[in-house]
């Protein structure tokens, strides 16, 4: 009887096992093919540009009001915090829109955007340029993908820069930086650019590079520096370089080298022809853009090239929506 018992049940054992073990292939099947997917069709995500059919001016400004802000996923102000915190949906949504807001009241008219979220799970699927750009009124907005890999319906991360304009967007493109590691840009992807050819005047175009560097190494840094350079080079019309660049020039407090002694900020100074703010040795607290909750570094920049003068710049103390402070500039045409 005891035998006649256990047949029902081994039947049963080896059913179960067979049932697991082809939800498990399936799972493993779906996770591998979803990832092999997003990672293959990448390159097709990594710029967009969504502009209005509007006229430029007829005469481009001698004068232009620029924005740079990494916003944190729109995490918050919290130091250091996962990218999963900072509430809920309707908490991060509220500020994203507080961003926004803000933003339109500064009168802007280029604004480069930092570790924006197009689609991550730890921001609920959210596509956090469009609510940045309705909620300021911007009518033309460049999303360029830094990262884009993950497991639909599971852990789903593509996120990067942005420039939000008032003026038509020509054309954009991606452009690639050097590696921390090839591995890791292969997997997920890596700290690239974005460069913009704006249509500032009926025959005038401004190119935007928006940046954020690699942050856990300043080798890295100064090779995209050098290609920055290159870039600029190579380039007819005015060049704007704005973004978080996680370095800070030699003299400043943070302030780091590559293995060779050079530093990125020192490296732009030195051959790029750029303007920059604040000067060496004139830093305050007040120029101090990380982190938020007592600030100590300066690692986000606007560099217009020597075609424009500053005649404004500062860090805007009031916006505690992330984790750094936005700065911004006015400049005007020499």
């Amino acid at each position: 009887m005891i035998q006649r018992q256990s047949a029902p049940f081994k039947r049963f054992a080896q059913r179960f096992f067979r049932w697991t073990f082809s939800l498990l292939v399936l799972g493993l099947l779906y996770g591998c093919g979803s990832f092999l997917i997003i990672r293959g069709t990448a390159h097709t995500r990594a710029i967009s540009v969504e502009s209005e059919s509007a006229a430029a001016p007829a005469h481009a400004p001698d004068s232009l009001r620029l924005c740079t802000y990494n916003i944190a996923h729109g995490r918050g102000s919290g130091y250091q915090e996962e990218n999963t915190a900072g509430g809920d949906e309707q908490e991060k949504r509220e500020r994203l829109e507080a961003i926004g807001l803000a933003l339109s009241k500064q009168r802007l008219d280029l604004v480069v955007l930092n570790a924006v979220d197009f689609q991550a799970h730890w921001s609920h699927g959210m596509d956090q340029a469009a609510i940045i750009a309705k909620a300021g009124n911007f009518p033309h907005i460049v999303r360029q993908t830094n990262y884009d890999t993950g497991i639909p319906l599971f852990n789903r991360l593509r996120f990067g820069n942005v420039l939000l304009s008032r003026f038509p967007i020509v054309e954009a493109k991606r452009i690639q930086f050097p590696a921390l590691s090839e591995a890791e840009r292969l997997i997920a992807g890596n700290h690239d650019a974005l460069l913009a050819s704006v249509q500032i005047g009926k025959d005038e175009l401004l190119h935007v590079l928006g940046v954020h560097l690699e942050d856990r190494n300043e080798d890295v840094r100064v090779q995209c520096a050098s290609e920055i350079v290159q870039l600029q080079r190579h380039l007819n019309e005015s060049l704007i370089v704005m973004g978080d660049f996680n370095s800070t020039l030699p003299g400043f407090p943070g302030s780091l080298s590559s293995a060779n002694g050079q530093n990125a900020i020192e490296l732009l100074d030195s051959f790029g022809n750029f303007r920059r703010r604040p000067m060496r040795g004139r830093a305050t607290h007040r120029d101090f853009t990380y982190p938020t909750s007592g600030p100590r570094r300066i690692v986000d920049w606007i560099m217009p090239d020597d075609n424009w003068s500053f005649m404004q710049y500062g860090v805007l103390q009031s916006f505690v929506y992330s984790d750094h402070l936005p700065v911004i500039a006015a400049i005007r045409k020499r």
